[in-house]
């Protein structure tokens, strides 16, 4: 028996440890419960169960906890999550490689920024890559943060601000924001200068987020420090449709540095929005250093990738 087979041989000296046991286990983890993991199939929820509480006898710790109603993973069962994650990955990688297909890329961002900053540099971006397939996920600041970390996003385009401390990130931007007036709005003879003042502000309709998230709470939040009772006419899901109502003349509407690129100034008058000054942040490329090793993606290919996003963004 040799030293490797040794190493492992704890590992096959009892039954419970399988990969049909840790693919149901996944599937509750990625799903975030075992109803949603198997929806209107009674069977399959009683078999994942059934596969957990195995998985829990064969590592001898609790992998789920109960919440009320809610199942969620404990510390071991998002420990034991990002390992069969990191193997089914390289399991689907090998495959590939030797059916001599691409590999999959996961590119993460808001909305926003996948709309006006990754999606047109995707052919690039999968050239740097190998010819990688690639998908897109729109996420969260928070949110996409902790993906990068768990592994279920490979790249991410996210404010720096959010990348925690020593985490692997290049800059690809700094993103401004901008006050946006439809020239139809607008008397004639308005200056850009008259334009920038509040007191004009209050007179037109506005549209803004309302997801609560930083940007949306900032824009409101200077506007009250402005003197305004800021209250938008419309209220959007994203700055996707905030730039949409303004391309349309139908409000004023205060956009970042990405957004007011195709905004024609003939028709929008575009001002730096003084009250946000201060509010602007890099947006970067992130990483997982552990996962890009795996993947076998190296530093240079990332900084590469980087220049791409910049380059468009120019």
């Amino acid at each position: 028996m040799t030293d490797c087979t040794v190493m492992f041989e704890k590992l096959f000296s009892k039954s419970g440890l399988s990969l049909d046991r840790l693919r149901g286990f996944m599937q509750m983890a990625e799903a975030g419960s075992i109803a949603r993991a198997a929806p209107g199939d009674a069977n399959h929820q009683s078999q994942i169960s059934r596969q957990i509480r195995e998985l829990e006898q064969f590592f001898g710790a609790e992998l789920t906890r109960r919440r009320g109603k809610t199942l969620t993973l404990s510390a071991a069962g998002v420990r034991l999550a990002a390992l069969v994650r990191e193997q089914f990955q390289d399991l689907e990688d090998f495959r590939r490689e030797q059916a001599g297909e691409s590999k999959s890329f996961l590119v993460g961002g808001g909305a926003s920024v996948l709309e006006w900053l990754v999606v047109p540099a995707l052919p690039g971006i999968s050239h740097c890559l190998g010819g990688a397939t690639l998908l897109t996920g729109t996420y969260r600041s928070g949110g996409l943060r902790d993906a990068v970390r768990d592994g279920k996003v490979d790249l991410a385009v996210i404010r720096q601000n959010v990348v925690p401390e020593g985490g692997h990130s290049v800059v690809v931007m700094k993103m401004g924001y901008f006050l946006c007036i439809p020239r139809c709005l607008l008397k004639a003879g308005i200056t850009t200068r008259e334009a920038a003042k509040p007191a004009l502000w209050q007179s037109l309709p506005f549209a803004a987020g309302r997801d609560g998230g930083q940007t949306d709470t900032a824009v409101r939040e200077s506007m009250r420090a402005a003197g305004l009772d800021f209250r938008p006419r419309y209220e959007c899901g994203s700055m996707l449709q905030v730039r949409q109502l303004v391309s349309l003349g139908a409000c004023a509407g205060v956009l970042p540095t990405l957004g007011v690129r195709e905004l024609d100034e003939k028709d929008v008058l575009v001002i730096p929005f003084a009250p946000m000054k201060e509010f602007g942040r890099a947006l970067v490329l992130h990483w997982n250093p552990r996962l890009m090793r795996r993947r076998n993606v190296d530093e240079a290919t990332l900084k590469g990738i980087a220049r791409l996003l910049r380059d468009g963004a120019a």
